[in-house]
Protein backbone atom coordinates (compact mmCIF):
# COMPACT_ATOMS: atom_id res chain seq x y z
CA UNK A 1 0.00 0.00 0.00
CA UNK A 2 1.41 3.42 -0.92
CA UNK A 3 1.72 6.38 1.42
CA UNK A 4 -1.06 9.00 1.24
CA UNK A 5 -0.40 11.99 -0.98
CA UNK A 6 0.12 15.17 1.04
CA UNK A 7 -0.41 18.62 -0.41
CA UNK A 8 2.06 21.21 0.79
CA UNK A 9 0.86 24.80 0.53
CA UNK A 10 2.90 28.00 0.93
CA UNK A 11 3.15 28.89 4.60
CA UNK A 12 2.73 25.35 5.90
CA UNK A 13 5.15 24.38 8.66
CA UNK A 14 7.37 21.47 7.65
CA UNK A 15 9.14 19.16 10.07
CA UNK A 16 11.57 16.28 9.76
CA UNK A 17 13.35 14.15 12.31
CA UNK A 18 16.89 15.15 13.17
CA UNK A 19 17.97 12.73 15.86
CA UNK A 20 16.59 13.77 19.24
CA UNK A 21 14.74 16.78 17.85
CA UNK A 22 12.97 18.01 14.73
CA UNK A 23 14.19 20.36 12.03
CA UNK A 24 11.52 22.95 11.19
CA UNK A 25 10.94 25.11 8.13
CA UNK A 26 8.21 26.89 6.20
CA UNK A 27 7.00 25.96 2.72
CA UNK A 28 7.82 28.94 0.52
CA UNK A 29 5.80 30.29 -2.39
CA UNK A 30 8.10 28.92 -5.11
CA UNK A 31 8.24 25.32 -3.84
CA UNK A 32 11.37 25.79 -1.75
CA UNK A 33 11.66 25.81 2.06
CA UNK A 34 12.61 28.77 4.25
CA UNK A 35 14.55 27.51 7.25
CA UNK A 36 17.55 28.12 9.48
CA UNK A 37 20.57 25.89 9.85
CA UNK A 38 23.86 26.16 11.75
CA UNK A 39 25.89 26.16 8.53
CA UNK A 40 23.86 28.58 6.39
CA UNK A 41 21.68 30.60 8.76
CA UNK A 42 18.25 31.65 7.48
CA UNK A 43 17.88 30.71 3.82
CA UNK A 44 15.80 29.04 1.12
CA UNK A 45 16.61 25.52 0.00
CA UNK A 46 15.01 22.86 -2.12
CA UNK A 47 12.55 20.46 -0.56
CA UNK A 48 15.12 17.68 -1.04
CA UNK A 49 17.85 19.61 0.75
CA UNK A 50 15.49 20.33 3.63
CA UNK A 51 14.32 16.70 3.85
CA UNK A 52 17.89 15.33 3.83
CA UNK A 53 16.55 11.88 2.93
CA UNK A 54 13.94 11.80 5.69
CA UNK A 55 10.14 11.98 5.65
CA UNK A 56 8.60 15.44 5.96
CA UNK A 57 5.58 16.04 8.15
CA UNK A 58 3.26 18.92 7.30
CA UNK A 59 1.42 21.15 9.75
CA UNK A 60 -1.05 23.12 7.65
CA UNK A 61 -1.19 26.87 8.14
CA UNK A 62 -4.57 28.60 7.65
CA UNK A 63 -4.93 30.31 4.27
CA UNK A 64 -5.56 33.70 5.90
CA UNK A 65 -1.98 33.61 7.30
CA UNK A 66 -0.42 33.62 3.81
CA UNK A 67 0.01 37.41 3.52
CA UNK A 68 1.73 37.53 6.91
CA UNK A 69 3.92 34.55 5.99
CA UNK A 70 5.03 36.26 2.77
CA UNK A 71 5.74 39.61 4.48
CA UNK A 72 7.61 38.09 7.45
CA UNK A 73 9.48 35.64 5.23
CA UNK A 74 10.58 38.37 2.82
CA UNK A 75 11.83 40.42 5.79
CA UNK A 76 13.85 37.42 6.99
CA UNK A 77 15.30 36.85 3.52
CA UNK A 78 16.25 40.55 3.10
CA UNK A 79 18.29 40.45 6.33
CA UNK A 80 18.95 36.80 7.19
CA UNK A 81 20.32 36.16 10.64
CA UNK A 82 22.81 33.57 11.75
CA UNK A 83 21.71 30.43 13.51
CA UNK A 84 21.82 30.55 17.30
CA UNK A 85 20.58 27.54 19.27
CA UNK A 86 19.16 29.63 22.12
CA UNK A 87 17.93 32.76 20.32
CA UNK A 88 17.49 32.00 16.61
CA UNK A 89 17.17 28.32 15.76
CA UNK A 90 15.06 26.77 12.99
CA UNK A 91 11.94 26.79 15.16
CA UNK A 92 12.36 30.45 16.10
CA UNK A 93 12.57 31.33 12.40
CA UNK A 94 9.54 29.24 11.37
CA UNK A 95 7.36 30.56 14.20
CA UNK A 96 8.36 34.14 13.42
CA UNK A 97 7.53 33.75 9.74
CA UNK A 98 4.13 32.13 10.38
CA UNK A 99 3.01 33.73 13.65
CA UNK A 100 4.98 36.99 13.82
CA UNK A 101 6.89 36.06 16.99
CA UNK A 102 9.94 33.92 17.64
CA UNK A 103 9.31 30.81 19.70
CA UNK A 104 10.96 27.42 20.14
CA UNK A 105 8.76 24.87 21.94
CA UNK A 106 11.42 22.17 21.54
CA UNK A 107 14.01 24.36 23.27
CA UNK A 108 11.57 25.10 26.09
CA UNK A 109 10.85 21.38 26.50
CA UNK A 110 14.56 20.47 26.58
CA UNK A 111 15.18 23.26 29.10
CA UNK A 112 12.38 21.97 31.33
CA UNK A 113 13.78 18.42 31.14
CA UNK A 114 17.28 19.68 32.01
CA UNK A 115 16.00 21.71 34.97
CA UNK A 116 13.95 18.78 36.25
CA UNK A 117 16.99 16.52 35.91
CA UNK A 118 19.13 19.01 37.82
CA UNK A 119 16.55 19.23 40.61
CA UNK A 120 16.36 15.44 40.88
CA UNK A 121 20.16 15.20 40.92
CA UNK A 122 20.39 17.73 43.77
CA UNK A 123 18.07 15.73 46.03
Amino acid sequence: MSAPYVIIRPGDILKRDKGLHEHVGVAWFDGRVLHNSPWRGEHLSTMGEFAAGRAIRVKPTPAHYRNRVRANGEAVLRAPRRYNLLRNNCEHTAHYVVHGRSKSPQLLAWTAVALFGALVALR
